[in-house]
């Protein structure tokens, strides 16, 4: 909507400009915006009446609700202004929101979107071009039709730049071309992942899993990497494994898979992708980080691996954190500031935030540095320097040594926040650095939302018990009530959107959202194993004397159910929770550990049984075989690869 009808008045800047546009007080009721369908009518039917979408219609619910219990007054016919009226198809503002964003998302607008284009920015925004397309509008609104310095009249001067800052103008024309048409979203092959077509998705064992370091409380899969930390953590095993992805191998499989090398020295430089090794007989110990873990915390819960394909450990005995290489499991850092063990830890999408939640009921905001190419030279524990939240070093060094720790940037810088507001041992915390936010959950607390800029506490979704939290790239909070069995989510202020309920004979182990933010997955176990995997919470719940664990707006919720078979990972929508694909597993393969890989398209699954089993389209590894032919690559290269 253009300014003259400001969106909502419940929502700053709108309240403000909406008052200065009227002279001090709000437009008459009649002519402000209250109605989606009448306005959309009126854009059709009057060609005078001109509005434009704000971005707030794409992602923010409150743009629609009074949630101020602003006084808007009353229409001629006596109705009173106040939340927005939706079209029948929504059924609240959240849920108008969501389609709203799912219809600019589609396939049908990406595929006229050059045409939009033409129109505001390009060669159809001026001249013939304009005419022709009933693109025209009132002059003053067009860049540089008009000088304000040479306007001598100061009330026509004053009345012309209002009308520019209230009724807006037209962008500047960029192109004097058409546009190129978009790409079908079928031919982006980094696009195609494994949630948009999930059920041409096969499962692929790795052969000898007796290598692969498993069961693992945690996995890494990168573009040319596959990091796997067992169950042992914080005192773990590491191995890394060298795969290729969406790269057929010639014998059936999508992709390229290298067992790594058990040793305890470093795994040296990058091999060539070949065939794992045959069995020999060989006993795969791999390297172990030193540690001394403390009891009761779940392995899951106090591991993480950094896109440089490092380990970040909790659970330690004297309350410290530890970055850990993965090519000899050596410590390369250790941070200490909390006064009690780390009992869970996130690390945000591109690794340059973490947080850690302790049983001192404090959550601490770190900083993560990228590795740099000299730092191999002093990686070991006993190169540790002091640094913020170190301890010092009690072995004596030369001067020049001194000197290199001093100079050199530490990789966990902090804490820089200390995010307080439980009342108890903090049982899962996450963050994201693009939503500049931190999300975190106790036994006797409810789930509290943190800004990263200043540590302030920016929400607190009252009456609500989480076991388990998540943040999705499109600011939806995941919890999951193990007590409850319920699994809901909720906008970053606090609206809830939807509930499903899971029966009492499963429990979810380990989630995964995808990158795009819409979909998520969740390892479902049988509820024997699940109360294995989450053994340190206690389902400690009632302690916090809330009987109902959401409040009565809540509850009035509509719960979906979702009745998937033990052990599998189920599909989900986010916004409905609503499973869409399901992937059984054989029984007694349940699982510990899910990861995806930066583009989404391949799933990686590590099982009880110790299987590691990697989830893909095989269709799309030819599409990328076909594409790097058709870059130039020579066929006979490729041979092998596509048999």
């Amino acid at each position: 909507m253009d300014h003259t009808t400001p969106v909502q008045e419940q929502v700053e800047p709108f309240t403000t400009l909406a008052i200065k546009l009227q002279g001090g007080k709000f437009d008459h009721a009649d002519r402000m915006f209250s109605d989606i369908s009448a306005t959309w009518n009126g854009v059709l039917e009057d060609m005078s009446d001109v509005k434009e979408l704000v971005p707030e219609l794409f992602y923010l619910p409150e743009v629609l609700t009074n949630e101020n219990s602003i006084d808007f007054g009353t229409t001629q016919l006596g109705g009173k202004l106040d939340t927005v009226k939706l079209p029948a198809w929504a059924e609240n503002p959240v849920d108008f929101v969501h389609k709203h964003r799912m219809a600019l998302e589609s396939e049908y607008v990406s595929s006229h979107l050059h045409e939009w284009i033409d129109l505001i920015f390009g060669y159809k925004q001026r001249g013939k071009e304009a005419i022709a397309a009933n693109n025209v509008f009132f002059y003053i609104t067009y860049e540089g039709t008009v000088d304000i310095d040479k306007i001598s009249d100061p009330v026509q001067q004053h009345a012309t730049q209002d009308q520019i800052a209230y009724f807006g103008q037209t962008p500047s024309q960029l192109l004097t071309i058409p546009h190129l048409k978009k790409k079908p979203l079928s031919e982006v092959l980094h696009l195609q992942t494994i949630f948009r077509n999930p059920k041409a998705i096969k499962s692929y064992p790795i052969p000898s899993p007796e290598h692969c370091n498993l069961p693992a409380s945690a996995i890494l899969a990168s573009s040319d990497t596959v990091v796997v930390v067992d169950l042992n953590a914080p005192a773990a095993h590491v191995a890394q494994h060298k795969w290729q992805p969406n790269t057929p191998d010639g014998q059936g499989t999508p992709f390229l898979f290298h067992h790594g090398k058990a040793t305890s020295g470093s795994a040296g430089g990058i091999i060539r992708m070949l065939k794992g090794p045959a069995g020999t007989g060989e006993e795969w110990q791999y390297p172990q980080a030193l540690a001394f873990p403390v009891s009761g915390i779940r392995s899951q819960a106090i591991v993480s691996i950094t896109c440089d394909k490092e380990i970040i450990t909790g659970g330690h005995a004297d309350n410290s954190i530890r970055l850990i290489s993965s090519d000899g499991a050596k410590t390369l850092e250790t941070a200490y500031a909390h006064c009690g063990p780390v009992t869970c830890l996130g690390l945000s999408p591109n690794s340059d935030y973490l947080v850690t939640g302790s049983r001192d009921t404090t959550v601490l905001l770190w900083r993560i540095h990228r590795a740099l190419a000299s730092h191999s030279s002093v990686t070991s524990e006993s190169s540790t320097g002091n640094g913020t939240g170190m301890r010092p070093s009690t072995g004596s060094s030369s001067s020049s040594h001194l000197l290199m720790e001093k100079n050199r940037r530490r990789r966990i810088e902090g804490p820089i926040q200390v995010l307080r507001g439980h009342h108890s041992e903090i049982l899962s915390c996450c963050v994201n650095s693009g939503l500049r936010m931190v999300v975190s959950c106790s036994h006797s607390s409810d789930v509290l939302l943190h800004s990263i800029r200043e540590g302030r506490l920016v929400r607190r979704l009252d009456g609500v018990v989480a076991h388990t939290v998540s943040l999705s790239s499109e600011g939806v909070v995941v919890v999951w009530n193990e007590s409850k069995h319920i699994l809901s989510t909720f906008t970053l202020n606090g609206v809830l959107i939807a509930k499903s309920e899971l029966p009492f004979s499963s429990s979810i182990c380990c989630m995964e959202i995808s990158l795009d933010g819409w979909s998520a997955l969740i390892g479902i176990n049988s509820q024997e194993n699940g109360k294995a995997f989450n053994s340190s919470w206690n389902l400690q719940s009632s302690k916090s004397g809330n009987e109902d664990f959401y409040s009565d707006s809540e509850e009035t919720h509509d719960t979906n159910r979702i009745n998937a078979p033990s052990p599998s990972i189920c599909f989900l929508d986010l916004h409905t929770l609503e499973v869409f694909h399901v992937l059984k597993l054989r029984e007694g393969q349940d699982i510990t550990a899910l990861a995806l890989n930066k583009d989404n398209t391949n799933l990686l699954v590590s099982t009880w049984d110790k299987q590691l089993i990697v989830f893909t389209d095989p269709t799309l590894s030819l599409k990328v075989v076909d594409q790097m032919l058709k870059l130039g690559w020579e066929g006979d290269g490729l041979k092998h690869l596509i048999k």
